[in-house]
C-alpha cells in the first residue's frame, strides 16, 4: 500500500538492515483504543507492506488511549514503548521487550515506567554516554505542578530499563515556552509540551518536541550544549502547519529526515517526511 493510504498518528520509523519499519497510533479510533501495534515495512518510505501486530497476548485489553508506540534496539533486544490509560492507574508509559523483531513482545515489568500518578505520555528512549535515559511528557490535563503546565521531563534509567534512577528533571515548560497557547474548556485549561525526540549533533543534544501554537500543531527545536540534564534553549520552529509528534533519523544518504503526522484532525492524519 502507498504511504498516503495509511491512517496514522505519531508515526515512528525504525531502521534495520536497509528496511524501514513503520508503526504508530494506527486504528480508526485514536481517542478510543488508539494503536493496534501494526508494523509496516518499506524499502523506500513510499510503498509499505503490513507485517503483523507486535502485541497479541491480550495484556493491553484493559487499557485505552494506546498511543505513540516507539521501537528501539538496546543491548541486542528490541523494546517497545507505549503510552496507555486505565481508570485505576491513570495515564502512563509501558515498556515491552522481545529477543527479535519477529518475536513476541512481552511486558518488561507490567508497571508504568513513568512516575506513578503523574499522568504521563509519549516516553522515548535515548542513550547518552553509554547510559539509557527516558524523556517523557507530563500532560497538561494532569500536571504535577497543578497549574496547567504541560511539560517534558528526563530521567536516567536502570541499565535493564526496569525503572528510573533519581528524580526526573523538567527540561521544557509548555507554559513558559513563549510558543504554546492555552487550550481547553470549562473542565480545564493548560499548555502542551509532548512528543519528545532527542539526538546528538555537533556535540550538542537536540530535542524536537510538539505543542499547540497560534498556527496549530507545531514542532519545536530546542538544544542543550551542556549535557543531558543541561538547559534546553529554544532554537527555532521546525514545522507549524498543523502537524507534529515527530521523530527523526539519518537516511542512507546521511541526510537527516523528520517524520510527523499532518493534519492533526482524524481521520485525515497521514505520515509526512521532510528533510531538516
Amino acid at each position: 500500500m502507498k504511504r498516503e493510504e495509511i491512517h496514522i498518528r505519531d508515526p515512528f520509523v525504525f531502521i534495520e538492515n536497509g528496511t524501514y519499519y513503520l508503526l504508530g497510533t494506527t486504528t480508526e479510533e485514536p481517542w478510543g483504543q488508539g494503536s493496534d501495534f501494526t508494523l509496516y515495512s518499506s524499502v523506500d518510505l513510499e510503498n509499505f507492506e503490513k507485517k503483523r501486530s507486535l502485541i497479541t497476548d491480550g495484556s493491553l485489553d484493559s487499557y485505552t488511549n494506546l498511543w505513540a508506540p516507539e521501537l528501539h534496539k538496546y543491548k541486542s533486544k528490541y523494546y517497545l514503548l507505549v503510552s496507555a490509560f486505565r481508570k485505576d492507574v491513570g495515564r502512563g508509559c509501558l515498556i515491552f521487550v522481545s529477543d527479535s523483531l519477529d518475536g513476541e513482545f512481552r511486558a518488561l515489568t507490567g508497571e508504568y515506567i513513568t512516575p506513578k500518578g503523574w499522568g504521563c505520555l509519549d516516553a522515548t528512549l535515548f542513550c547518552y554516554e553509554n547510559k539509557p535515559y527516558l524523556c517523557f511528557s507530563n500532560e497538561w490535563m494532569t500536571p504535577i505542578s497543578r497549574d496547567g503546565d504541560g511539560s517534558l521531563f528526563i530521567a536516567e534509567l536502570k541499565d535493564d530499563l526496569t525503572g528510573l534512577i533519581g528524580e526526573p528533571k523538567k527540561i521544557i515548560s509548555g507554559k513558559e515556552s513563549g510558543i504554546a497557547i492555552e487550550i481547553g474548556d470549562e473542565k480545564g485549561r493548560g499548555y502542551v509540551a509532548e512528543g519528545p525526540w532527542l539526538y546528538e549533533e555537533n556535540e550538542k543534544i537536540v530535542l524536537l518536541w510538539s505543542t499547540i501554537s497560534k498556527s496549530g500543531y507545531t514542532v519545536v527545536k530546542s538544544v542543550s550544549g551542556s549535557g543531558i540534564f543541561g538547559e534546553y534553549k529554544y532554537e527555532k520552529i521546525i514545522f507549524d502547519n498543523d502537524g507534529g509528534h515527530c521523530m527523526s533519523f539519518l537516511g542512507s544518504d546521511a541526510k537527516r529526515r523528520i517524520v510527523l503526522h499532518q493534519p492533526n484532525i482524524s481521520p485525515n492524519e497521514r505520515m509526512k517526511v521532510f528533510m531538516i
